[in-house]
């Protein structure tokens, strides 16, 4: 678990957010959200990633995985100033907890596709703007 957070740790860039298949995609805007609007919506993120890579028939593409993951990290470390632990504890923790409940798949898998559609909305895009730098 530590690993993943480090590797989404130095993954969040200011402009654009790099995926494992080497994507960058813009990011959402998320600067006007209050404290309280940030982990609403980071939670939404965490779960949405969560379920996405291990729900089968909810998996989405690499410039979505961007989006959600790169956004996400922006949420946790530039506007809400979460340490690592932090974030691994008050959300992936909860978000990984929630696949040990009967009908989460099936609960939350459906809501991803509106998570992507809500970054877009907010100035985001799971279109690769070109291949990972660095």
């Amino acid at each position: 678990m530590r690993a993943l957070s480090l590797s989404l740790a130095l993954g969040a860039l200011p402009l654009a957010a790099l995926a494992d298949g080497g994507v960058a995609v813009p990011l959402a805007d998320v600067s006007g959200l209050s404290p309280a609007q940030a982990e609403e919506l980071l939670t939404a993120l965490v779960t949405a990633n969560v379920v996405s890579s291990n729900c089968p028939g909810f998996g989405i593409t690499d410039g979505e995985w961007t989006l959600i993951t790169g956004t996400a990290d922006r949420l946790a470390y530039e506007e809400l100033g979460l340490s690592v632990d932090d974030y691994d504890a008050r959300f992936y923790g909860p978000a990984f907890a929630l696949l040990d409940q009967p009908g989460t798949c099936e609960a939350e898998g459906p809501k991803v596709r509106g998570i992507v559609q809500l970054l877009v909305d907010m100035g985001g895009s799971p279109v690769p703007v070109g291949p990972a730098k660095g």
